[in-house]
C-alpha cells in the first residue's frame, strides 16, 4: 500500500478553476439533472442557454468550452451531456455537502438504551449523525451522513440514515475499500482511546481503526463490530431470522457478551456473539482475517468448534 496518492490523483488546479465558476455549476446542474433512467440525458444549445439564465450565446460557449477542456462535458449530435467525471462534480453538489445544513434534534427514536432501558435519540450536527441516550449523557455512535441522505423533518428517516451509513462504512472499511474515494484501507488493533470506547474502558479494551491510505479518512469502532458482516455471523443471524443490516447499530438483536485476546504480536482477538442461548466466535487477527469459527458451547462453556 502507497504512503501518498499516486501522480494520477494529485491535484489539478485547471479542473478545479474549470468547475469554481457559479454559471458553469449551472451548467453542470442542468445537465446532471437530465440524467433518467439509466441513461444520460442531453441539452440543446438553446436549452441550456434559457435553463442556466445566459442570454449571451457567446457566454455560454466559453463556459461550455471551459467544460469541455476537462472533460466534464461532451457534445454530441444530440447536444450537450455531462462524462462521468462530470456526474461525480454533480453528485458531490447534490449531496449537500457543500451547503450549510442545519444542526438537528436530539430527535428521540424507537429504540431504547440496552443499559439503562432509555429511549435513544438521533441528533445531526455539522453533518454527522450522533445516536445517543440523553438519560445517560452517553454517544452511542457517529457517522457522517450527507444532507441529501435524510428528511430533516423526519426523525425515522434519520434514524435509517444513520443506520445504512453505518453499515455501509463498517462493510467498505473491513473489506479495505474507502467508500469515500476508493483508496486501500488499512486496520489496526490497539488500545487506544478513541471516542468509539466508552471513557470507562479506555486504555482497557481494544479498538479497531481503519486508516484509507489516500485520502486518511479514518473510523474508530470497538472490537466486536467487524464482525458483525462476516459470512458466518450473517448465516447465523439468517439461521435465526434475523438480518443485522436492518437493526440500527445504536441497538442490536446480537449480544456481545465477551472477548478474548490470546495474543498481541501478532494479534488473535476471540470476539463472541450471542443471540437466545445461541454462540458464534469469530477468531481473527490484525488484517481481520477470520481463523477460526465456532458455534455453540459445551458443557464447560467453551465454544464447540463447528
Amino acid at each position: 500500500m502507497t504512503e501518498e496518492p499516486t501522480a494520477h490523483v494529485e491535484l489539478d488546479d485547471e479542473a478545479l478553476k474549470a468547475v469554481a465558476n457559479e454559471t458553469r455549476l449551472r451548467i453542470v446542474v442542468d445537465l446532471g439533472a437530465t440524467v433518467r433512467d439509466g441513461a444520460y440525458g442531453t441539452r440543446r444549445f438553446s436549452e441550456l442557454l434559457d435553463a442556466v439564465g445566459v442570454t449571451d450565446s457567446g457566454q455560454l460557449t466559453y463556459h461550455l468550452d471551459k467544460l469541455r477542456e476537462q472533460e466534464y462535458v461532451e457534445r454530441t449530435d444530440e447536444g450537450y451531456r455531462l462524462t462521468l467525471r462530470g456526474l461525480r462534480v454533480y453528485q458531490f453538489v447534490r449531496s449537500g455537502v457543500l451547503s450549510r445544513a442545519p444542526d438537528i434534534g436530539p430527535l428521540t427514536i424507537d429504540l431504547t438504551h440496552d443499559d439503562c432501558g432509555e429511549p435513544l435519540s438521533v441528533r445531526y450536527e455539522d453533518q454527522r449523525m450522533y445516536g445517543e441516550c440523553e438519560a445517560c449523557d452517553e454517544i452511542i455512535g457517529v457517522n457522517p451522513v450527507q444532507p441529501s441522505a435524510f428528511d430533516p423533518g423526519d426523525r425515522e428517516s434519520m434514524s435509517d440514515a444513520y443506520r445504512q451509513r453505518f453499515w455501509m462504512d463498517n462493510f467498505a472499511m473491513t473489506q479495505g475499500f474507502c467508500p469515500y474515494c476508493g483508496g486501500d484501507v488499512t486496520t489496526r488493533i490497539d488500545y487506544r482511546h478513541t471516542e468509539a470506547v466508552p471513557t470507562e474502558s479506555q486504555g482497557e479494551d481494544p479498538a479497531i481503526t481503519f486508516t484509507c491510505e489516500v485520502c486518511r479518512w479514518f473510523i474508530n469502532t470497538t472490537i466486536e463490530f467487524p464482525g458483525y458482516l462476516h459470512p458466518a455471523v450473517v448465516a447465523f443471524c439468517h439461521e435465526r431470522g434475523l438480518d443485522i443490516r436492518e437493526h440500527n447499530p445504536v441497538n442490536l438483536p446480537l449480544e456481545f457478551p465477551e472477548y478474548v485476546v490470546h495474543s498481541e504480536d501478532p494479534w488473535r482477538v476471540a470476539v463472541t456473539y450471542a443471540y437466545d442461548d445461541d454462540e458464534i466466535t469469530l477468531t481473527f487477527d490484525d488484517d481481520l482475517t477470520v481463523h477460526d469459527v465456532t458455534v455453540g458451547a459445551d458443557e464447560s462453556g467453551r465454544p464447540e468448534s463447528e
